[in-house]
C-alpha cells in the first residue's frame, strides 16, 4: 500500500534522539558503519514518518543510551498508534506497557506457556508472584497428603499380601483375596488422582549462581591509574580504579564506551598479579565454531560441575553438547555469567551484562553482582543495574570522562 512519508516527523524525531543527520548524509556513508544505537535511532525516526496504525518494535531500547531511552519512552507513551514491542528492558515495561504477554518454556524448556495480563508490568509481577506462592503451597499440601496416604496404603497392601500368602482357610482366603483386589483398585485410583495433582511450580527466573572463594583485593589498592590518557576515540581522560570499586560507565551511542573498557581490560591484563574476567557485548567473538557449551567451561570447572551449573540455568542436554554459537542471546549471556562466577576473578569487566537476560531474572543478576566482593567495571544503559550495583558512575563524552 502506498503512503506519503512525513519528513517533518522524521526530522523532529531524529533531532529528539540526537541523531546526527549531517553525518548520515556524508557521501558513501554506509549503514554498516553506524553503531547499534545509531541504527536504532534511524529506524525509530523512519517509523515516525510512516503513516502506519500499528508499530512492531523488536528490542527498541537495547542499544539506546539513557537520554535516548527517555525519548523512546515518551514516544511510546504519547503515541496514538497501537504499539507491540519485544524487550528485555524492565524500565520500558514499567513506564510504557499497558498489557503484558509473557512467553516461557517449562519442563526443561520443552513445554511452552503464554501468560497474558491486562495492566501494568509491576502489577503483573505481583500477580505472578502471588500465583507462584499459591501453587507452591498447594503442591506442598498435596505432597504431604500424598505421602501420608501412600504410607497408609503401603501398610494395608503389605497386610493384605501377607494374609493372601499365609491364609489356608478357603473362606478366609477368599476374603483376603477380595481385600487384596480392593487395595489394588485403590492404588490404581490413586495413580489417576496423582496425575491431576498440583505440580511444584517451576521458577524459570532462578539464576542459581553465587560468588565464593574470591581472593578479594584491598579496597585501597589502586589497580589502574590514568593521567591524561588518550583513548583510540580521541578523549584524554583521568581515571583511578581501586580493588573493590563498583563503577559503571555510560555515554551516548558511538562515543567509545566499549573501546574504553577493552583498553581497561588490556591494561589490567598486563598485571600478572590480577585475575581478570571479561563479559563482552559480542559473545560470538569468544566462541570458535567447534567449541561446545560444556567445552567453554573446561578451564573453570570439571564436566560434572559444569553440567550441574548449566542444568540449574535451564540448559538442555542438547544445548550443553552442541556448539555455543547456536545458543540464543539469553543462553550465551548465562553461559558467560557461569564462566565469570566459576573463574573466581578479583576483577570483572562487563559490557552491557543484562541486555539479553529476561526482565524477570534481572533482579537476581543485580543481586549477584551487588554481593560480589571484588572490583566491577561495567558499561551499561540499564538504569536498574546502575542504581543497584554502581558505587561510582562515569559518563564518557566527546572530550572527557566525567564523574556523575
Amino acid at each position: 500500500m502506498d503512503y506519503l512519508f512525513n519528513y517533518t516527523a522524521f526530522y523532529q524525531m531524529a533531532a529528539q534522539l540526537g541523531l546526527n543527520l549531517a553525518t548520515l548524509e556524508e557521501k558513501n556513508k554506509l549503514l554498516s558503519s553506524l553503531s547499534g544505537g545509531e541504527k536504532l535511532k534511524l529506524q525509530l525516526s523512519k517509523l515516525t514518518g510512516q503513516e502506519a496504525d500499528l508499530l512492531l518494535l523488536d528490542e527498541p531500547s537495547s542499544d539506546l543510551d539513557i537520554d535516548s531511552q527517555v525519548v523512546l519512552k515518551k514516544f511510546i507513551q504519547e503515541s496514538n498508534k497501537t504499539i507491540i514491542f519485544i524487550s528485555h528492558d524492565e524500565a520500558i515495561f514499567e513506564d510504557t506497557a499497558t498489557a503484558i504477554l509473557h512467553l516461557e518454556l517449562l519442563k526443561h524448556r520443552q513445554l511452552p506457556r503464554a501468560s497474558y495480563f491486562q495492566g501494568k508490568y509491576l502489577d503483573y509481577l505481583k500477580q505472578r508472584q502471588s500465583t507462584y506462592t499459591k501453587q507452591l503451597q498447594e503442591a506442598k499440601n498435596d505432597y504431604r497428603l500424598k505421602k501420608k496416604r501412600d504410607a497408609k496404603i503401603h501398610r494395608i497392601h503389605q497386610a493384605a499380601q501377607y494374609n493372601v500368602r499365609h491364609t489356608h482357610d478357603s473362606t478366609l482366603g477368599r476374603l483376603a483375596a477380595k481385600k487384596m483386589k480392593t487395595v489394588l483398585s485403590l492404588e490404581k485410583r490413586y495413580q489417576k488422582e496423582d496425575s491431576n495433582r498440583v505440580d511444584f511450580p517451576e521458577n524459570m527466573d532462578n539464576i542459581a549462581l553465587f560468588f565464593n572463594d574470591i581472593s578479594t583485593l584491598d579496597k585501597n589498592k589502586r589497580i589502574l591509574s590514568w593521567k591524561k590518557h588518550q583513548l583510540p576515540t580521541g578523549q584524554k581522560i583521568n581515571l583511578d580504579i581501586f580493588g573493590q570499586d563498583k563503577l559503571v560507565i555510560t555515554g551516548k551511542n558511538g562515543i567509545g564506551k566499549t573501546r574504553l573498557i577493552k583498553q581497561i581490560y588490556h591494561d589490567l591484563n598486563q598485571n600478572q598479579q590480577l585475575s581478570i574476567g571479561y563479559m563482552p557485548q559480542d559473545y560470538d567473538s569468544f566462541f570458535s565454531k567447534e567449541i561446545s557449551t560444556l567445552e567453554f567451561l573446561d578451564d573453570v570447572a570439571n564436566e560434572n560441575t559444569a553440567r550441574t551449573i548449566l542444568a540449574c540455568l535451564q540448559f538442555t542436554r542438547k544445548e550443553m553438547e552442541h556448539s555455543a554459537l547456536n545458543l540464543s542471546g539469553g543462553q550465551k549471556a548465562k553461559l558467560f555469567l557461569a564462566h565469570t562466577v566459576l573463574s573466581k576473578n578479583q576483577v570483572i569487566i562487563l559490557d552491557e551484562p543484562t541486555r539479553h537476560l529476561s526482565p524477570t531474572s534481572q533482579p537476581l543478576i543485580r543481586e549477584l553482582f551487588l554481593n560480589y566482593p571484588g572490583c566491577i567495571i561495567s558499561v551499561s544503559h540499564d538504569q536498574h543495574f546502575i542504581q543497584t550495583v554502581a558505587r561510582k558512575h562515569y559518563r564518557l563524552t566527546e572530550n572527557s570522562l566525567d564523574s556523575n
